[in-house]
């Protein structure tokens, strides 16, 4: 199989993760003094670029890389569901003119939810202890906009320079929007490693992380193959989608985050105690519960809608057309138990065992996704469907 790939290939996507893993360690412009040496000092004041461990990415989230590529994965996104439900644009997806069209669309808009996710985020990280930025007048808060948009369209050039020359084959967008999430959980392992005092420390919340983290790798890899093999179908790896769902259902239980962050300072009743609180791990069981129970229900909801739009975009094979809605749902009910149930798991019994390894279902199962997609690519697998590698786009 690897004998396919080409020399050339292999430079171009290592000089690329290269390129990448830079951008990833330079940070937005304007953080105050004060922030960043509350940030080294709480790694140790070891160096910025530090190789391995916790210390190689204090930025990470402040970082142009990191920030650069999600809103260019958005709009994937956004312009695949209009492809779904617009016959026009869903006409121009199946011409290669109309898709060079659709791509040039989808990267315009791109630059302009960088913008604005730029602009919420310099609000938001005003609200951090110490302040990420000073106050901002207009044309500071321009200048960091205009940082982040910059970020994403490099992103942008780095994907589409992997899926021309390097092994990206269509999916260079997502490999380096997973690759971020998956350093991380590399980088955290590392420092985990460096800094426990004990051999039992060490060994027993890690090997329990390890077990729910290959089980959860073999069972999204095993329904993934399953699915694709009962649908006799070459494109879809989970009927209900494997980003999109966990994405959508995200954007909207954080809303209520972003609204009580914008109103923190302020000083209203309750709107510190909400933000802090509103997620898996609050100082409330009953608040907890809420949020697993309504996320777990979003994505189980978005799975069904992700299907429903992947159908519009490409036909079922007759033998399943009725089985869609019950496929869809077992596959959200699976997402639900990988992303919402697994995490919170791991979080209990590696706690309980002495120290606790935070774990992502997501990442997990995005990157068991991408690597069948990209080994499928390898093998000679052509593309079939409209816009791109599968029904929308997007796994």
């Amino acid at each position: 199989m690897w004998r396919l790939v080409d020399r050339r290939a292999l430079v171009v996507t290592a000089l690329c993760l290269v390129a990448w893993r830079l951008l990833e360690q330079i940070p937005v412009s304007d953080l105050t003094p004060a922030f960043i040496t509350t940030r080294l000092y709480n790694l140790n004041g070891l160096g910025l670029f530090a190789a391995i461990g916790p210390n190689s990415i204090p930025f990470y989230s402040y970082s142009l890389g990191s920030e650069g590529i999600g809103p260019y994965v958005e709009a994937l996104i956004i312009v695949s569901i209009i492809a779904a439900f617009s016959a026009h644009v869903r006409n121009m997806a199946g011409d290669p003119d109309g898709r060079r069209s659709l791509m040039r669309w989808a990267r315009a808009l791109a630059i302009l939810l960088a913008l604005g996710q730029a602009y919420g985020l310099t609000v938001l990280y005003q609200n951090t202890s110490p302040p990420a930025f000073n106050a901002l007048d207009w044309s500071a808060r321009l200048a960091i906009c205009l940082a982040f948009a910059g970020g994403t369209a490099f992103m942008i050039l780095l994907a589409d320079t992997l899926d021309e020359f390097g092994l990206g084959f269509g999916n260079g967008a997502l490999l380096l929007y997973a690759l971020g999430p998956l350093g991380t959980e590399v980088h955290r392992i590392a420092g985990y490693l460096a800094s426990t005092p004990s051999v039992e420390a060490l060994f027993r919340p890690l090997a329990l992380w390890a077990a729910l983290t290959i089980g959860l790798t073999v069972g999204g890899v095993a329904v993934l193959l399953a699915v694709r093999r009962v649908a006799s179908t070459e494109l879809r790896l989970l009927w209900s989608g494997v980003l999109r769902p966990p994405q959508f259902a995200f954007a909207v239980i954080f809303f209520p985050t972003i609204v009580a962050n914008y109103y923190v300072s302020t000083n209203l009743a309750g709107m510190r105690w909400f933000a802090v609180n509103w997620g898996p791990y609050g100082s409330s069981i009953w608040l907890d519960a809420a949020y697993l129970i309504i996320e777990a229900g979003l994505i189980v909801l978005f799975g069904l809608f992700v299907a429903a739009s992947d159908e519009r975009l490409m036909a079922v094979p007759a033998n399943l057309r009725r089985h869609v809605a019950r496929l869809a749902l077992i596959g959200g009910l699976f997402l639900a138990l990988v992303i919402v149930v697994a995490p919170v798991a791991d979080h209990l019994v590696t706690g309980a065992a002495g120290r606790v390894i935070p774990m992502s279902g997501v990442e997990v199962l995005l990157v068991a996704a991408l690597v069948l997609m990209t080994i499928r690519s390898i093998e000679g697998h052509k593309t079939v469907a409209p816009f791109t590698r599968s029904p929308t786009g997007l796994p």
